[in-house]
């Protein structure tokens, strides 16, 4: 599967869709539902599961205005890999048994690879405001 190609509609769509917060938080929430409904059925998805909700915090505070540290290549890419998750019907529809899901988990290993130093500043932020927390208490 040639991802780029696959991908390049999703990047697209992502684009047009990162002027709207409200359509970014609709699909915070469609994608968190979904992984939700994955986790409960498949524990064996951890990793998965961990990699798109890491990249969910970061658009999610991307959108709240928390955190603007995020370069424009990893929003788009970011929101690209979340449509695609939340399509049912990509290149292996998510409704056929045990291959379903492969072409998302691809991608979406594929783009957090991808922007894998990004995620990292993000997760080093997050710690720090933990450890803000942590200091008040």
């Amino acid at each position: 599967m040639n991802k780029e190609k696959v991908f390049k509609k999703y990047k697209e769509k992502a684009e047009g869709l990162l002027s709207d917060n409200h359509r970014v938080s609709n699909l915070i929430s469609s994608a968190t539902e979904k992984l939700k409904g994955i986790m409960s059925s498949n524990e064996q998805l951890k990793d998965f599961s961990y990699k798109v909700m890491v990249v969910l915090r970061m658009l999610k505070a991307q959108v709240t205005g928390e955190y603007r540290e995020i370069p424009w290549r990893t929003l788009l890419l970011s929101a690209g890999a979340m449509l695609y998750f939340i399509t049912p019907l990509d290149v292996i529809p998510d409704f056929i048994p045990a291959l379903g899901l492969t072409d998302d988990i691809a991608i979406l290993f594929w783009v957090y690879n991808s922007v894998k130093e990004d995620i990292e500043r993000f997760e080093m932020w997050e710690n720090t405001l933990e450890l803000e927390v942590e200091d008040e208490s």
